[in-house]
């Protein structure tokens, strides 16, 4: 599986792929056409190395889910990067979220930039309370609102970078 920068040659395959469960988690509704279009032409302009980053993960030639890096924004501190993943449903419950929150979790962690990853998750997902926990991220015992539906709480975790990093392959 790898990673890659999302762009708007993935858009048929997230409407195709999303379901009612994906759309309540990313941002409490179904993407239509016109407003993953919109959300995609903003993320093309984002740089590899700035405070906002999206990722397609692909298995193969399948696009299999995505993840995000968020550096700057409502209740991060200096220091820290909001990790966020997903997986579209039919490739739910093989493993996916597992790899592609380590992928990005490396690679927000390697950003000298961040100390902390923070997760936030609703108390319902519990997929995703179990690639938290399988990352090594922590229940802090704080609630937020909900990045995409601040009509909604979810649970904060966090996961110190150097923890992250420790978990790399040594490099010779």
């Amino acid at each position: 599986m790898r990673l890659e920068p999302l762009s708007s040659a993935h858009a048929e395959d997230i409407l195709r792929g999303q379901d009612e469960y994906l759309a309540a988690e990313i941002s409490g509704r179904r993407w239509d056409a016109q407003s993953l279009a919109a959300f995609l032409a903003r993320v093309e302009r984002w740089r590899a190395d700035g405070p906002l980053r999206e990722y397609a993960a692909r298995d193969g030639s399948r696009l299999v889910g995505g993840a995000g890096a968020v550096l700057l924004g409502a209740g991060l501190d200096h220091g820290q990067a909001a990790l966020t993943y997903w997986v579209l449903a039919a490739h739910r419950g093989r493993g996916y979220g597992h790899l592609i929150a380590t992928q990005v979790a490396q690679l927000t962690a390697a950003d000298p930039r961040v100390q902390e990853l923070v997760l936030r998750i609703d108390a319902e997902n519990l997929p995703s309370q179990a690639v938290a926990r399988r990352l090594g991220a922590q229940r802090t015992g704080r609630w937020a609102r909900h990045p995409g539906d601040h009509t909604r709480r979810v649970e904060v975790w966090t996961l110190p970078a150097q923890e992250v990093a420790a978990q790399l392959p040594c490099r010779s």
